[in-house]
């Protein structure tokens, strides 16, 4: 599985691309801008990522934005390709209804609440069928 985290707390990314890095090869982008630039490059070169972790808060584009983008562009190469969507679960220490809604309503799967650990990855995972 190819997966991309994206995260602008160094911490935070380092500590779910260790917890990832169990189930497949991990990228990082230290904010949306640049994520958006390595989620590209992966379709240009027809190797898209199966997952993408997005951080909820970050200066810049945030994690909603970077979220409804992926899926746009997504739209637009489904029309051309036979690639599928990638599965995002947001990240965020926020555990209110109001930004888990908004993650789901821009298009992602999956909500993680920091402190990240191997049993709500794999609870996530479960969640939204990501392992079958």
């Amino acid at each position: 599985m190819r997966i991309l985290i994206i995260d602008d707390d160094y911490i935070s990314r380092t500590q779910i691309k260790a917890l990832m890095l169990g189930y497949g090869d991990c990228d990082i982008a230290p904010n949306g801008e640049i994520g958006l630039m390595l989620f590209d490059a992966a379709h240009c070169e027809d190797v898209p990522y199966n997952l993408i972790t997005v951080d909820v808060d970050m200066p810049g584009l945030s994690g909603t934005d970077v979220v409804k983008e992926i899926r746009s562009r997504e739209d637009k190469r489904s029309a051309s390709t036979n690639q599928t969507e990638a599965k995002v679960i947001m990240v965020s220490a926020m555990d209110d209804g109001k930004n888990i809604m908004a993650s789901f309503r821009k298009g992602a799967e999956g909500y993680l609440v920091k402190p990240i650990t191997p049993d709500k990855i794999k609870k996530t995972f479960d969640d939204i069928e990501l392992m079958k």
